[in-house]
This record gives structure tokens, sequence and C-alpha cells, in this order.
């Protein structure tokens, strides 16, 4: 992705200690890829993906600006420090030095994605520009150590940036995360407000405009 609201692609949105949320590059996307199955699998729809890199590519404005078609969704990621062992840097701050001499890594730290999130702007009639928020995922291995609030709220302050007026995003029913969601202050509208998502399928769309 070129810019976002004319920020560089490479801009740290959020950091603690060894996670930074960032905006997706193109090389990036591969590993995006795989996560977005990963979250299929885990919300039991495995043969749900359709997308290639190279959809991303073109639907994320990775290759470029074309004139008068810009990007139709924007991408972040989630990475954690690791060092030259493999481990993750995890609870350990690397602004200040370690008081174990052993713990000092011989060589540089690596990063890795262990999340992404993609999101799209919206419009309401009632509160005009509103985030939609696709997808936010973070891998199992690292969950449970405060990083889904990172990433959450750093796309809150996304949102906030882009002067939104909200952030929307559907959750499944038996998903743990809606307590999350809940802490992180979501209201559910399907109970508050009695709203229902519906959708129109493309088959269903061809159908209604044959008809």
């Amino acid at each position: 992705m070129a810019t976002v609201d004319g920020t560089s692609a490479s801009r740290t949105v959020a950091s603690d200690s060894n996670v930074i949320v960032r905006q997706t590059r193109r090389e990036d996307l591969p590993e995006v890829i795989a996560m977005i199955q990963e979250l299929a699998e885990f919300e039991k729809m495995p043969h749900g993906p359709q997308l290639t890199v190279d959809d991303l590519i073109r639907d994320g404005g990775f290759d470029g600006p074309r004139s008068g078609d810009g990007p139709v969704f924007h991408s972040f990621v989630l990475e954690v420090q690791r060092d030259p062992q493999g481990h993750a840097n995890q609870g350990q701050s690397t602004s200040a030095p370690s008081s174990d001499p052993c713990a000092a890594s011989a060589g540089p730290l690596t990063r890795q994605l262990i999340g992404y999130a993609i999101c799209y702007y919206s419009y309401s009639t009632w509160q005009g520009k509103s985030l939609a928020l696709e997808d936010i995922y973070i891998r199992p291995a690292y969950r449970g150590n405060g990083y889904g609030k990172l990433f959450f709220k750093a796309l809150a302050e996304h949102a906030r940036a882009s002067r939104c007026s909200r952030l929307d995003f559907h959750v499944l029913s038996w998903n743990p995360a809606t307590k999350f969601y809940r802490r992180m202050g979501a209201q559910d509208l399907t109970e508050a407000e009695c709203w229902h998502f519906y959708r129109l399928q493309k088959e269903a769309m061809d159908k209604l405009c044959t008809e």
C-alpha cells in the first residue's frame, strides 16, 4: 500500500516493547494470505477464502497508484520481535538493557508477523464516515499477552485520526472474542437495536439482475 491518508506505508501505528502495529507492505502479503486461511479454519469455513496475493496487490493499491482508482481496503500487521534463536521477546522491554548478561543475543533481532487486520471506509447517513473492520486476527500462540488490545486500540486510533465517527465489525456468536470486544466498549447491535447483517452473494445478484 503506497499511502493511507497520505502517510508512508512503513509508518508504525503503535508499539509496545516487543511488538508493533504497522501498515502492511507488499512483501507481507503472502503471509497475510496464510493468516486469512488460518482465520477461515478457526471460523470453521476452511474453503471460504478465494483471494490470491495478486488480488490483494490490486485491491489494496500495492501496485502503485492508478488514475482515479484508489485502494479498496487498508491493511495493518502485528509484528513480534524475535532473537536469533527464534524466541519471541515476550515480556521484555527493548528500550532498557537486561540485568542478566546472559540474556543478550549475539546477533540482530528479527521480526515475525503474528497478526493482520483488513478494513475499509464506509458511510453512514446518520453519522458520516466510518471504518468497517473486515478481519482482525492474531495467531493463537501469541494470544493472552495483551496484543489484542494493542492491535484493536491502534485500529481505533486510525479510525479517529481518519475522522471516522465509528468502528463497525461483525463477530460469530460462538466466538470467545465477543467478551473481549465488550471489554473494549463495543455494543452488540443485534441485541441493542435488533439490526441483522444481510448479504447478497454473487449468484443471488446475477439471478436478480437477469429476472
